[in-house]
């Protein structure tokens, strides 16, 4: 698969779809018919099948939303800074949503985005990896903006009109948060270990309950409570009172309290 370089004005280039499936498998699928470039963006007002973290399904309304697919081609990225992507847009995500409303906007480990104790973002990051190779990324992000109604499966979702009260231009905002990401993307292949420092101090001082206790359930279904203490450089969780110190994604499953 060739990666294609983007000029300046084709970052962040948005494609705006009326409905998909998936914004993430459309834009997999442009890199696979080798149309893909960095810096290419998918919004789509209608998402039919979107897709959550660990198989799950990212059910939101029609129109009301943002259902965003970041093309990246990680060339001045190695495979063991894998976290360092993802923390950045959860990092940036995070720090949009604030500027648009004051209030509590955490990061729950490892990229979802909270305001208070309810869920306004999902992200979703889709890696083409050869060998050793970091080929792709495509950061899948979803959030809630305008929707006002939630099933009650989703009842602890929360959306930004909910918090504000003002209805918003989905694509307009997809396209804003689009830029800023890719700009502090720049940075990050730029100048790593200064980016790095810096995303990651701001993802664990807005890291959803840090310094609390949680119930976690881990993959042997042994249920234990845990105070949050901080992510690690590797994207670990780090636990006090646990029965191990730290936790990779996908080894926890959140109870709260």
């Amino acid at each position: 698969m060739t990666q294609k370089k983007a000029d300046a004005s084709q970052i962040p280039a948005v494609i705006e779809l009326p409905q998909v499936d998936s914004t993430n498998n459309y834009a997999l699928s442009r890199i696979r018919e080798g149309l893909a470039y960095h810096g290419m963006g998918v919004f789509a007002h209608e998402q039919l099948a979107g897709k959550g973290q660990r198989g799950k399904k990212w059910v939101t309304a029609s129109g009301q939303n943002i259902h965003l697919s970041l093309i990246i081609a990680p060339k001045g990225l190695e495979l063991a800074q894998l976290f360092a992507l993802s923390a950045m847009i959860a990092v940036e995500t995070r720090a949009f949503l604030a500027d648009l409303a004051t209030g509590n906007w955490f990061i729950k480990w490892p990229n979802d985005i909270y305001f208070q104790d309810r869920k306004a973002v999902g992200m979703l990051i889709e890696n083409i990896i050869t060998g050793q190779k970091w080929n792709w990324a495509v950061a899948g992000i979803g959030i809630n903006i305008n929707q006002d109604h939630f099933p009650e499966e989703l009842k602890q979702a929360v959306s930004l009109k909910q918090v504000t009260g003002k209805s918003y231009d989905c694509l307009e905002l997809a396209n804003e948060l689009a830029r800023r990401i890719f700009n502090r993307f720049n940075a990050l292949e730029t100048g790593f270990e200064a980016t790095f420092a810096l995303v990651l101090e701001q993802y664990n001082r807005f890291l959803y309950k840090r310094n609390e206790p949680v119930i976690f359930r881990d993959e042997q279904g042994t249920v234990f409570p845990a105070v949050v203490k901080a992510v690690n450089s590797q994207g670990r969780l780090l636990l006090e009172g646990a029965p191990k110190p730290m936790y990779d994604f996908g080894a926890l499953s959140w109870l709260i309290r």
